[in-house]
């Protein structure tokens, strides 16, 4: 019986691909995080009002259908 010659072993994997992965979903997942905190930044800062809402009176004045005159309280 012959011997048996030892298996090849397979070529090394090029690791430049899964860095350059890897740095992409980096750079995407920055991306993501940078878009949620400007729209929560922009949700904030179209708030007018405090959590009491507006205490002023409201000024009505004369409308179309009505001669309601005064404010609404």
């Amino acid at each position: 019986m012959g011997m048996k010659s030892s298996p090849a072993m397979p070529p090394p994997v090029d690791t430049s691909i899964t860095d350059r992965t890897a740095e992409k979903e980096a750079k995407l997942e920055a991306e993501k995080q940078k878009m949620l905190g400007a729209k929560k930044k922009g949700m904030a800062g179209t708030v007018l009002t405090s959590g009491m809402g507006v205490t002023e009176d409201a000024n009505t004045g004369n409308t179309l259908l009505g001669s309601n005159k005064g404010t609404i309280t």
